[in-house]
């Protein structure tokens, strides 16, 4: 886990709004961060590799 201030955000995939991963950044990084990441979705609908898209969210959830 990363140390000092960091920003979590949620991978939710577009097609079934299922939050797959959780992941954190630094705040003071806010022009390296990635808004879209290609990731394996396993909810029912999809299984298949879709554009997920990241929402900052408190502490993972």
């Amino acid at each position: 886990m990363s140390h000092g201030k960091s920003q979590f955000a949620t991978w939710r995939c577009p097609d079934c709004s299922k939050p797959n991963n959780t992941s954190a950044y630094p705040k003071n990084r806010n022009d390296e961060i990635v808004k879209e990441l290609s990731m394996y979705c396993n909810g029912k609908k999809c299984r298949a590799h879709t554009m997920h898209k990241s929402k900052d969210t408190k502490k993972g959830n």
